[in-house]
């Protein structure tokens, strides 16, 4: 009995450790399957976020959000996204056009064509890293203006609101969904309103901050008699003609060069000594001197009168060569000299007159009157006639300044001065077209003359406003005011820097 119980309850143990195994294997089991299933959830979730992931970063690429928010540059102590360089490149692109188009093939991108120096390898490196100097340039002078507390006047902010408005018209007018898709067409990816107004903002800023410091240049009477009593030689003009007279290389030199020898050199020197003799006091003689002394084969082509004449020159423009002879105070008109010209002969010259540098300027009003095509005869005649019509009528009323100024406001076709009633002041030599210079110029020329004057751009009604200030004075000031502008921009621009981070999202073209 006690044998048979033992062994009963030996096998009911084993029964019972048996169940006990199969039991774990069995949690196991089930264990192992859960646990895989947990896996195959979580991947299942990694690999939903990376899809996600992707698809999130291609719109990202795609919207522009790099191009809106990355570094590319730093200029100045700025960081500039992507689309802020593609504004500056972009305007720098377009400033270069007449030399892009003499240099690069427009087929081809730029990033392939071979700069024409070695200080850039292609041209686009150069426009970008002139777009880049644009952009430090520009920041400078705006961080500045934001120290000095310096605001937008509402004019500008006025004229950035209209550009801003105006990309929803062009877009609708191109076919582009909305003002932001045509700033991304135009200038690059990226670029959108937003940060076309900020683009338009700090270069707006800066603009309006250095004309200020311009304006702010003012110099009194005694300023200005300092300046040019210690720079004569800047001011004070002569007109004077020159003929240059050489000899044919008869000789070669140590290097087998073409040379002239001495003798062809004394030839020369006599003809120029004879010319300088004969011409002297007579200014026509001259003249025939200098054709009879130019090649055969160039007389026909040659003008004498224009050619030889050198008109208000300073001392300081005159050929070290004979400046000593020019600003003699003893030089007299129609005296006559010759000199050689260090190379291979002679220049003859002949004193024409001492330039005077006092006389006012003259102060105008026009409005202009522009043909809708300047090609066409009956265009140009109708623009004529409205111009006669304009002016009749203004001396048929009060023919007053103030009267001609707002007509001009209302008519005038010249952006430059219908908006301040077509004046123009202290107009100086060479400053203007020739046939409106004429008229400011012409002898005996009163405040309240009126007249019609003819050039490329159409018919001028002019208004004659008076005489301003004395040309010299008027000089100086120029020099004055040149030379502390510069002061003022060596200084904004002392720390200017530009770094280019990456191109990677620059629209270069």
């Amino acid at each position: 009995m006690r044998g048979m119980n033992h062994n009963m309850s030996a096998s009911r143990e084993k029964k019972k450790r048996q169940e006990q195994l199969t039991a774990e294997a069995a949690s196991a089991q089930n264990a192992k399957k859960g646990l895989s299933k947990t896996v195959k959830t979580v991947l299942g979730i990694v690999i939903a976020v990376v899809l996600v992931a992707a698809i999130v970063f291609l719109g990202m690429i795609s919207s522009g959000f790099f191009e809106a928010h990355s570094t590319a540059a730093v200029v100045s102590g700025h960081k500039l996204t992507p689309a802020m360089v593609n504004y500056y490149y972009t305007n720098t692109y377009q400033n270069n056009q007449q030399l892009l188009s003499i240099f690069v093939d427009s087929e081809t991108p730029l990033s392939e064509q071979a700069y024409f120096t070695d200080e850039y390898a292609t041209w686009n490196d150069y426009l970008l890293d002139s777009a880049l100097a644009t952009a430090a340039s520009t920041y400078a002078i705006y961080d500045e203006a934001v120290s000095k507390g310096f605001e937008l006047s509402e004019d500008a902010q006025a004229s950035i609101d209209s550009q801003l408005q105006s990309m929803d018209l062009m877009a609708s007018i191109y076919g582009y969904g909305s003002g932001d898709a045509y700033l991304s067409a135009v200038y690059g990816t990226g670029c959108n309103k937003s940060n076309f107004k900020e683009f338009l903002t700090v270069n707006y800023l800066a603009q309006e901050y250095e004309n200020s410091v311009i304006s702010s240049l003012v110099y009194t009477q005694d300023e200005i008699d300092a300046y040019y009593a210690a720079n004569p030689a800047d001011f004070d003009s002569v007109t004077f003609r020159m003929f240059n007279l050489t000899a044919e290389a008869d000789t070669t030199d140590e290097n087998g060069e073409d040379a002239v020898s001495e003798e062809a050199l004394a030839q020369v020197e006599e003809k120029a000594k004879a010319m300088a003799e004969a011409s002297q006091g007579s200014e026509e003689t001259f003249l025939e001197l200098a054709l009879e002394n130019t090649p055969a084969d160039q007389q026909e082509s040659y003008n004498a009168d224009t050619s030889t004449l050198r008109e208000a020159y300073t001392e300081n423009d005159c050929l070290e060569l004979y400046r000593d002879w020019i600003s003699d105070d003893a030089r007299q008109p129609g005296d006559t000299t010759y000199v050689y010209n260090s190379t291979n002969g002679y220049y003859v010259l002949y004193f024409v007159e001492n330039v005077d540098m006092t006389y006012q300027l003259p102060n105008v009003r026009h409005i202009l009157i522009a043909p809708e095509d300047s090609t066409d005869e009956a265009s140009k005649e109708e623009a004529k006639a409205k111009a006669e019509a304009l002016l009749a009528d203004f001396l048929a009323g009060d023919a007053t300044e103030d009267a001609f100024a707002a007509l001009a406001n209302e008519n005038s076709e010249d952006t430059g001065s219908n908006t301040t009633g077509g004046l123009y002041e202290n107009v100086a030599p060479g400053a203007t077209l020739e046939s409106f210079e004429d008229w400011c110029y012409a002898e005996g020329r009163q405040p309240g003359d009126t007249g019609i004057v003819e050039s490329d751009y159409g018919y001028h009604i002019m208004y004659f406003s008076g005489y301003g200030k004395i040309y010299r004075d008027y000089l100086v000031e120029n020099a004055l005011m040149e030379e502390d502008y510069n002061a003022w921009l060596d200084a904004a621009l002392a720390d200017v820097s530009r770094t280019l981070k990456s191109s990677r999202f620059v629209a270069t073209r």
